[in-house]
């Protein structure tokens, strides 16, 4: 992992997706602080550097598609779709809605994930890891295998000892540690 690409997108991370006060998180838990990755996932650069440093972490993975849970693996897995075809070993597309569509095909499954053998998630934040499992879950419904969980940002709240009873491999670009300042 470049070291520049690194340092860039963690100084953005802390530049445009940290923020300080009173939340609720999606886990339903209060934190005093929030990581909006979209922040940053949905800036040119910032997504070039998700998807270069997420690539670096598959590429030897031999995944054939990348998904994850809509909304917040949205950019990712299109940067990292984009970032492969660039790269020459071109990795298709999913989403997966928390819960089935009631119109339609009343799929939970959007986009190419059928025939993929080997895939991998992708999450912007992970606090409890339940986004990320929703995802594998359903990844797993069209019998794929899921190598590796990505995430951008780990919020050190025990989902990698989950990801690891599941038998998945988990890694994150950065901890909760490299982005907060000492004492938060």
């Amino acid at each position: 992992m470049s070291q520049n690409d690194r340092d860039r997108l963690r100084q953005m991370l802390l530049d445009r997706s940290m923020r300080f006060g009173e939340f609720v998180l999606s886990s339903g838990a209060t934190s005093n602080y929030y990581i909006d990755v979209r922040k940053t996932s949905l800036h040119p650069e910032g997504l070039k550097l998700i998807a270069k440093l997420f690539w670096q972490q598959l590429e030897n993975d031999n995944v054939t598609a990348v998904g994850g849970l809509t909304l917040g693996a949205d950019p990712l897995v299109a940067g990292v779709m984009w970032w492969s075809h660039e790269m020459g070993k071109p990795m298709e597309g999913f989403l997966v809605r928390k819960s089935t569509k009631d119109h339609g095909m009343r799929g939970q499954v959007e986009g190419n994930l059928a025939g993929h053998k080997r895939v991998a998630i992708l999450d912007d934040v992970i606090t409890s890891g339940e986004s990320a499992l929703i995802a594998a879950e359903a990844a797993e419904s069209y019998k794929a295998e899921v190598v590796r969980v990505l995430a951008v940002v780990d919020r050190g709240q025990g989902a990698p000892q989950i990801f690891s009873q599941r038998g998945y491999n988990f890694t994150p670009l950065f901890g909760i540690a490299d982005l907060l300042p000492a004492g938060k």
